[in-house]
């Protein structure tokens, strides 16, 4: 009888272990004769290979809160918060109502604003070759209209977007907002306010003042900042921004490697230098002075400008200069510039993987999201297990999984360990289920697709997954022994077992008081 209540108490650890584990009960696998060694009832943590004891683990959790101030979960709670906080967007600091607002959300002012940027660039070149007046009030009448025309346009752009912001003071903390206003107010500067100084410092100008033609041709160069408005139109495509970003990536290591030339140039030229010592041709071409040497070093053995006539030159006055030249062409021009080129390449590589990844993230975060407020239930913002499966049978959502690279059949076979509840908070037994905010859950997806690899955070997440659960099977290990103690504890005699008493007692029981 005891053993086979000792074998039902061990199937029921084997459940709670597998529940843990795995999420279904697998009673039939375990094997019929196969017990865990039994532990100390005293001592349930005695064994060093077993799983580590709560009590430790719950001391060491409220002496790390007390060193940290908040709870770990509260820790993790605020980093989880700012790492997936969203993304800026200048359109969520304008006004919710209003003509301002409207005409700055509108998708016309802003292909208008762009069309105008590359009609004022190519303006700025027609105005360059036909215009030869040297202030605007010195122009022919239609150039004046039409500077006049731009300077309004951009004006009235930056007024709009200003009036639309609900606090003013966000539109300085917005970049794009400050740039265009520098380079407007460039621009309103050279088209309305230099003139009209002009117009009143007219005495001046005539005795060469102030404003005296050099400086107004200084003036006339903020023109030139106009040209900046260009950047805007290169966010319109993608391969320019990668290029650009690529470029700016790439400038400590092209820093690095402009080092190398210039050492190699340096040193190169010392060494022609002395064997240029003495002979009057190579002196005044090409080796005059270090300086003087590392220019032509420089220019033809670098960039190998007219290479064939230096060569030519070297090798009729001297064949050790001859053979240190190519030596420097091999190391400059064919291995340092090669390997700037390589390095340019790896970096805007890495660039363009990142930036489509981010662009391929973020479209996905938008679709998803939009699916998973459509399909929100009870409006809390948090989705459910049942609401995610129904997002999933959407040939919509499929489609758009699996053009990112999430496998969409096994992305379903891990919805119960998607929901599944943290043992840390709480939920001893299975079935408990949470729920999950829409960015949580989206990044959560992406990190499931098969071109993920596997990294140290990973592999620290499944460690301390696995202690947990360890911790809680210890815990509900250290129950079952405890009930097993108490079945095995011996029982007190009952009167049933002792059988009849003596025959001496008996009489003694049955013989009356006096």
């Amino acid at each position: 009888m005891k053993q086979a209540h000792r074998m039902l108490l061990v199937r029921e650890w084997w459940d709670v272990v597998c529940q843990r584990l795995g999420g279904r009960r697998l009673s039939a696998l375990a094997p019929a004769g196969s017990a865990p060694s039994r532990r100390s009832a005293d001592n349930p943590g005695a064994d060093a290979s077993g799983p580590p004891v709560v009590g430790s683990d719950d001391a060491t959790q409220a002496k790390r809160s007390s060193i940290f101030g908040k709870s770990p979960e509260e820790m993790k709670a605020k980093v989880r918060q700012s790492l997936l906080q969203e993304q800026y967007s200048v359109y969520d600091r304008y006004h919710n109502k209003g003509i301002w607002q409207r005409i700055a959300r509108s998708s016309v002012f802003e292909s208008a604003g762009l069309f105008a940027i590359g009609v004022n660039a190519i303006w700025i070149a027609i105005d360059a070759d036909f215009n030869p007046a040297e202030t605007i009030m010195q122009a022919p009448p239609f150039f004046q209209v039409v500077e006049n025309l731009f300077c309004s346009f951009f004006a009235f752009e930056m007024l709009v977007r200003f009036m639309s912001f609900r606090r003013k003071r966000d539109a300085f903390h917005d970049g794009w907002f400050v740039f265009d206003l520098a380079v407007s107010s460039a621009m309103m500067l050279e088209t309305w306010i230099l003139p009209a100084l002009t117009l009143m410092l007219g005495p001046m100008v005539s005795a060469g003042g102030w404003a005296s033609i050099s400086i107004l041709r200084v003036f006339r160069l903020l023109r030139l900042s106009r040209m900046t408005r260009m950047v805007r139109l290169c966010r319109l495509i993608p391969e320019l921004v990668i290029l650009i970003k690529g470029m700016l990536t790439a400038m400590r290591s092209v820093l690095y490697t402009l080092v190398l030339l210039f050492i190699l140039l340096y040193v190169f030229a010392i060494a022609f230098r002395q064997l240029a010592v003495g002979n009057a041709v190579l002196q005044s071409s090409y080796f005059p002075s270090i300086p003087g040497s590392m220019y032509s070093l420089l220019l033809h053995g670098t960039f190998l400008d007219s290479m064939g006539d230096v060569v030519h030159v070297l090798g009729s006055q001297s064949i050790a200069c001859t053979v240190l030249w190519w030596f420097f062409v091999l190391l400059s021009a064919l291995t340092v510039m090669n390997m700037l080129i390589g390095i340019l390449c790896e970096v805007v590589s890495s660039v363009s993987a990142s930036e489509k990844e981010a662009a391929l993230v973020g479209f996905v975060k938008e679709r998803m999201t939009a699916l998973f407020t459509e399909l929100d239930d009870d409006r809390s913002g948090m989705i459910e297990k049942h609401e995610f499966l129904t997002v999933l049978q959407k040939p919509e959502a499929c489609r758009l999984l699996r053009d990112v690279g999430v496998d969409v059949v096994g992305l379903v076979d891990q919805t119960d360990a998607i929901f599944e509840a943290d043992p840390a908070d709480g939920h001893e037994g299975g079935g408990h289920e949470k729920a999950l905010c829409f960015v949580e859950l989206t990044e959560l997806i992406l990190s499931l697709r098969g071109s993920c690899l596997a990294t140290v955070k990973d592999i620290i997440e499944l460690r301390k997954y696995i202690r947990t659960v360890s911790a809680h099977s210890a815990k509900a290990l250290q129950k079952i022994d405890t009930r097993m103690a108490q079945l095995e504890a011996p029982s007190p005699p009952r009167l049933a077992e002792e059988g009849p008493p003596p025959r001496a007692a008996r009489a003694r029981r049955s013989r009356p008081r006096r």
